[in-house]
């Protein structure tokens, strides 16, 4: 039973811990805004209500960060996230 609730223990934080990936430094675009409004954002607000990095849905008072892409606000579920869709915009708004 021990074992049991440990595996359960050990894969929800895998869980959690998904999108915390560490991510390189972004590139700077003058296409790309890279500040945050924080989580006070409405889902309204943003181009999509999922974190194209991730696929996470978003809601309210649960985005951690945004940033502004050809005039689009996107969501994210993190920082690391944020960064990762930095890297190559138009690769992850070609899979949505």
């Amino acid at each position: 039973m021990k074992k049991v609730f440990f595996y359960t223990l050990l894969m929800s934080g895998i869980a959690f811990t998904s999108c915390n990936q560490k991510a390189a430094a972004p590139k700077s675009d003058d296409k790309m805004s890279t500040e945050s409004k924080g989580v006070n954002i409405k889902l309204s607000e943003l181009a999509t209500n999922k974190d194209l990095n991730c696929d996470m849905p978003l809601s309210e008072g649960a985005i951690a960060d945004t940033a502004t892409y050809q005039g689009k606000i996107y969501g994210f579920c993190s920082t690391e996230c944020k960064a990762d869709f930095m890297k190559d915009p138009e690769a992850h708004l070609a899979k949505k």
